[in-house]
Order: C-alpha cells, then structure tokens, then sequence
C-alpha cells in the first residue's frame, strides 16, 4: 500500500530542485492570500473502516462538494491523499470528526475520532493535480 502510495507520486511528481520550491509573495498580495489560492496536499491515516462502502461514498461526496481532488489507497493502512485550498482541506478534516461516518463495533454509527493527518504541505512546483477523486 506504501509502495502503491510511492509509485503514484514518482509518476505525478518531478524532483523538485531547492531554487524551484522557494516561493515568493508577489507586491500585490500579502503570502497568507497567496496561501489561501494555491493548491495543498493532505495525506490522512484513517484508523480503520468498518461501513466501507457507506464511508467511501460520504468521502466520495464531500471532496465533490468541497473541490478537493485526490485519491484513497486501502490495504492495511488506510490512507487519504487530498488535493485543494487550504481551507477546503481544513472543512473536510473537520467533517470527518464532526460527522457520523463510520460504525463501531457494535453497529452503532459513530465519527472518525483516530484519524491522523500525517501531512499537510503547499503542492510541489514540479506535481501535477489530480483532476478528480479516485477510490
């Protein structure tokens, strides 16, 4: 699952040189809109999925009403890497602990209260963006 997560990024992500990932404000705009306009990444560890088909479909649901573009990877981690403004990414974090997503051991609905975010940086110059959610 790792090396699936690896392999996608050295197909989407050139090396990035030091000089290229230095990132200047321009005289118009202060940095914190310059942050608020370009794209992050997030990598999300889910803890565990019971409902999979009901969780991937809220997930599913939310990065198309939020923008976010990325991409689930499943195997014995569970991971999600998002791909937006800043401030969607924070909107959908604080869905995925505000909101009854998933079932407990009982069967009872409940929230996502173990994920991690693992991650969370400014796209690199030389990565692509997704242009949809991938499951």
């Amino acid at each position: 699952m790792v090396h699936e997560l690896l392999l996608w990024l050295q197909q989407n992500c050139t090396i990035a040189t030091s000089e290229q990932s230095v990132r200047y404000c321009s005289p118009g705009g202060t940095c914190e809109q310059r942050c608020k306009e370009e794209t992050w990444t997030a990598l999300l560890l889910i803890d565990h999925m019971r409902a999979r088909n009901k969780y991937q479909k809220t997930i599913e649901k939310w990065t198309l009403e939020l923008g976010l573009t990325g991409r689930l990877f499943m195997g014995k981690l569970i991971l999600i890497l998002l791909q937006g403004a800043k401030e969607t990414i924070k909107e959908y974090l604080l869905l995925q602990k505000t909101v009854k997503v998933d079932v407990d051991s009982t069967g009872k609905k409940c929230k996502e209260r173990m994920m991690r975010v693992l991650c969370e940086t400014p796209l690199p110059l030389g990565c692509k963006q997704l242009r949809t959610f991938v499951l």
